[in-house]
Formats: structure tokens, sequence, C-alpha cells
């Protein structure tokens, strides 16, 4: 099991693109597996015949051994560890722990989504979605996803796991409509007052993606001492100027208005590299590069893509790289060179009505900008007149081991003037 990326303990392997015994080449897909940021392909190292020892659906930790490859290379077991369930097992003596970490689809030639039952496809299904299914006892295979590409969600679980509930026929009382009253009344149950608590609602199991997030920001918040300042922009100038880009080639990638913020903050970030810097180990390292990360919100998680010199490259490449790059991380392909190296991050909560919040910072970076609503306000100008413009709020959050709170000031202020002055960015 390869490690793809720094915070990767274990890998899910999902399916095999070559059969047992097959013979392989140097360099082809062999594998795919998931990892707690995105599903990736792994491709064989060597030539040779191919010896697979784990099966689809094994949570396997990294370092060992899914297959081998050679002429001869003997039949091992799968490793205890690759087969150890995810949490811990309370069931009957008699019950053995799988290496199958979802149940097997009934026996027809296809399951629902598409997914064959012969273990050549895999159902999509994101892993709080496999989790719910499991507590409710739910076949997975026969639920009807809706996210990316026909993906299986929680809340397709949920929806499936109420029509069943809806379904259920009520206990018959046919037979005792026919019963003289003294033997139906003697045919009945006896009921009882039940003074046993409702039980408590079954916990759910973290997917690797959430184990990681919560690991990472409990990190951040229990060892970087966070300060936070927040800014109001006038967003009037930057809308305008969008407007006009995207009305001068309908062919053209549209840009956003969350294009515009990285560019901005990659901007500000040259000309205050104190931001773009990291404490580790009692010395603050500096980014190398102007890296600015863009939080993506998933189905079971978040994950944060890179746009990599965010500084250097046109706003209009810097669309065209954010969009792919979104897409990627929603199809759960990014590449580990997509979502590490980031020096900063935007977090960007404006189409969700946020007046304002404030961000976690990443364990490896020095600071995080918080991104809020457009709003129409009504504002004083220099003259006291009263006009409506379109403001938001900008909230920095700043690890105060890397850097005061004046050069985190200094830093919003420079990015508030570029953001007012959108024709800089196109420099």
């Amino acid at each position: 099991m390869p490690k793809m990326g720094d915070a990767m303990e274990e890998g899910i392997l999902l399916q095999w693109m070559k059969q047992d015994g097959e013979t392989v080449k140097a360099g082809e897909v062999i594998a795919e597996i998931e990892t707690d940021k995105s599903n990736v392909e792994i491709a064989a190292e060597d030539a040779g015949v191919l010896h697979i020892q784990a099966q689809p659906g094994a949570v396997v930790p990294v370092g060992k051994v899914i297959a081998m490859i050679g002429e001869d290379a003997p039949k091992a077991a799968v490793p205890a560890e690759s087969a150890a369930p995810s949490c811990p097992i309370d069931a009957a003596p008699s019950r053995q722990p799988s290496v199958v970490r979802e149940t097997a689809a009934p026996a027809s030639a296809h399951g629902t989504n598409g997914a064959s039952t012969n273990g050549t496809a895999r159902l999509k299904a994101s892993p709080l979605a496999r989790s719910v299914a499991r507590q409710r006892g739910l076949d997975i295979a026969q639920i009807k996803g809706t996210g990316p590409l026909g993906r299986i969600i929680e809340a397709d679980v949920l929806a499936f796991a109420g029509s069943k509930t809806t379904a259920a026929p009520a206990p018959s009382t046919a037979v005792q409509a026919d019963l003289p009253p003294s033997q139906a009344t003697a045919a009945a149950p006896q009921k009882r007052a039940d003074t046993t608590p409702a039980p408590l609602t079954a916990p759910t199991e973290l997917s690797a993606m959430r184990k990681v997030i919560a690991r990472r920001m409990v990190e951040s918040k229990t060892t970087i001492p966070h300060f936070y300042i927040t800014s109001e922009v006038d967003m009037a100038e930057a809308m305008a100027l969008r407007e006009k880009l995207n009305a001068y080639d309908e062919a053209l990638t549209k840009i956003t208005l969350n294009d515009m913020i990285v560019k901005a903050s990659a901007k500000a970030l040259v000309k205050f590299p104190a931001v773009n810097a990291a404490f580790k180990d009692d010395k603050v390292y500096p980014g190398a590069g102007f890296h600015v990360g863009i939080a993506v919100a998933l189905d079971d998680g978040l994950i944060v893509p890179v746009v990599r010199d965010a500084d250097s490259i046109p706003l209009r490449k810097l669309a065209e790289a954010s969009k792919s790059l979104v897409k990627k991380a929603r199809d759960k392909k990014l590449q580990p060179s997509e979502y590490s190296g980031g020096t900063f991050t935007v977090s960007n909560l404006g189409p969700f009505d946020v007046e304002s919040f404030t961000a976690i910072i990443d364990p490896a970076q020095g600071a995080i900008l918080a991104v809020s609503s457009i709003t129409k306000k009504a504002v004083v100008l220099g003259d006291d007149s009263i006009v409506v413009r379109p403001r938001m709020n900008l909230t920095f959050s700043g690890d105060h081991r890397v850097m005061d709170g004046a050069t985190g000031a200094r830093f919003l202020q420079e990015l508030k003037r570029l953001l007012q002055n959108p024709l800089s960015l196109m420099e």
C-alpha cells in the first residue's frame, strides 16, 4: 500500500484492474485505492506475474503488501493488520473479521448503479454512505446514487432507509375479526407498559477523510495560537470587472469572484512573505512558492486542492486551473501533488449566506482566509453622502508564532486594496 500524502496511514483497496496470475508490464495500472483524500490508480513497479495478496474492500496500512509481482512469487496470507476492521468488534465469538468492507451485491448479472457483481466493477459510494448503510443493515447495491457520476451519498442511504420504513406493512388484525369477542380478547396479545428508555442513536463511524480532518483540526487548535482580523471590502469594482471579462468571449472559462480572491491573496503574499510561512520545530520556514489552496466541501468531508504559483499565472488561466481542480476534488480524482504543498488557504462560504466566520489554520501553513457572503449595505462616503454598495467580510486567521497581528493586518489591508482596484489583478 503506497503512501499518497503525509497524513495517509492506511488505504482501502477498491478494485484490481488485472486478474490474479496475469502477466503485467512495468508502469501498467493494476489497481485502484481510496485514500483519505481521493481515489488513486497505482501502477506496477516491475514486469512479471501478478500474485494478489489482498481483496477489494480490505483496509490496508501503508507499507503492507497488497500484491507481489514475479515469476514464482509465493502466495502469502493477507497481513493481519490489513484485514482488521476499522472499529472494535462487539459481535458474538463465532463472527469472524472480514477483509471486505462492504457486503457483496445481490447475485444478479448487474447491481444497481451499473456495478457488476463479479468483482470487475465497484459501486461508487462515499465512505460516509457506506458507513451509514452498514449501521442500518442496508444492502448498498440496492441504492440509487444521486451524487456526481451516480455516486451514492449519505442522503441517498437515508432516503432509501426512510422508504423501507414507510413501506413496512402494519401488523394484521384480520384473524381477530372473525373470532367471538371472548376468544378475540383471549387471543389478543397482552400489552404492558414499556418503561425501557428509548435506545440512543447509534454512533456514526468516521470515514477515513473525517478521521484525518478530526486529527488535524485538533492538532491545529491545541498547538497553534490563532489570532483573527476582520475587514470589510467593497466588491463593486471587482463584480463589474468580472462581468465584463466573462461577457468578452462566451467560449472562455468563466472567472469567479473566488478566482479573483485567490489571485489577490497570492499577490498580497508576495508583498508580505511572512504570511506565506509556517512554524515547525521552533523555526519559521518560508513557503517554497506562492501556492494557494481552495477549500472544497465534499459529502463526507473537506479537501483543499492547490493552485500552484497563483501569483504569476494570468487570472483566466488561474480560473481554468481552479475549475479543473474543484471538479477533480468532487469526483475524488485528485492526485497527491494536487492537494499537497499549499502555503496559504482560502475558505469561501459566500454561497451559504454567511455574514462572517473564522477558519482553522492548516498545521502545515501559517494563515488562512475566511470569505463571507456579499451583501448590499448602506455606506457613508467621504462627503457624508449615503450609497448602497456590495460589501464582503474577510477574516484572516494567523499563527502568532509566525507573525504578529500588525503583519496580518497589513496583509489584509493589501488584499482589500487589490480587490477594490481589480485591474491590478490583470497585471
